[in-house]
């Protein structure tokens, strides 16, 4: 049955479910930066089998559609006896991707490093903790800071797909409106502005990042 629902009614909807959307960033960030250094620096370092194993895994999941991935995880977790809500899936499902892309970006990162820097590091009697800590770290996070930016926005993007693991976000919710107002395109046409206004700046900054670090 239709029903009649203000635009700033939808506005207001959608927005409060952009706001679940956007609760995934912290998790998956944190998880996919400790989880993209160590994997960089165990392929870095190329240790035995675990680099080898790593690098199929990157590669699989690198060249994979998103979809395919979440209906795997969605599907798999069940299976092997692990049960989580859908916010704690929708983490697993993004967290594997952020993981996969940023350890290819701190394995480039980590490959630009002057070797120098490590020696005079050695001449200063630092043990590896102590290089990684105040050599290795905050130069590769300053070089790659243009594509950790960019994928913030892979990130934001793929969350319009974690709907299908039954979490309530903004495409969930404007499916929902849809239904009630017979109205389609206000919905999603509020959608992509919302995607917009949160991914463009970021763009920008991406971009701006990547002028100053060429000069």
């Amino acid at each position: 049955m239709m029903q009649d629902i203000s635009l700033l009614q939808q506005i207001f909807r959608l927005g409060v479910a952009f706001l679940n959307n956007l609760a995934f960033l912290p998790f998956v960030l944190g998880i996919g930066i400790v989880l993209g250094i160590a994997i960089a620096l165990i392929r870095f370092h190329r240790i035995p089998v675990a680099s080898q194993l790593l690098a199929i895994v990157v590669e699989i999941i690198r060249g994979s559609p998103f979809l395919i991935i979440v209906y795997a995880i969605y599907f798999a977790l069940p299976y092997v006896g692990i049960e989580l809500g859908a916010f704690q899936t929708g983490i697993v499902v993004l967290s594997v991707t952020a993981t996969a892309y940023l350890s290819e970006v701190f394995r480039s990162g980590l490959m630009s490093l002057d070797k120098g820097q490590f020696e005079a590091a050695e001449a200063l009697g630092m043990n590896y903790f102590q290089k990684l800590m105040h050599v290795v770290l905050p130069q590769i996070i300053k070089t790659t800071m243009p594509s950790i930016v960019g994928q913030i926005v892979m990130t934001i993007k793929d969350t319009s797909i974690i709907s299908l693991v039954g979490m309530v976000e903004i495409v969930r919710t404007s499916r929902q409106i849809m239904q009630l107002t017979l109205s389609p395109f206000t919905a999603f046409s509020i959608v992509s502005v919302f995607f917009i206004l949160v991914c463009y700046p970021l763009i920008v900054v991406s971009k701006k990042l990547e002028g100053g670090r060429n000069r």
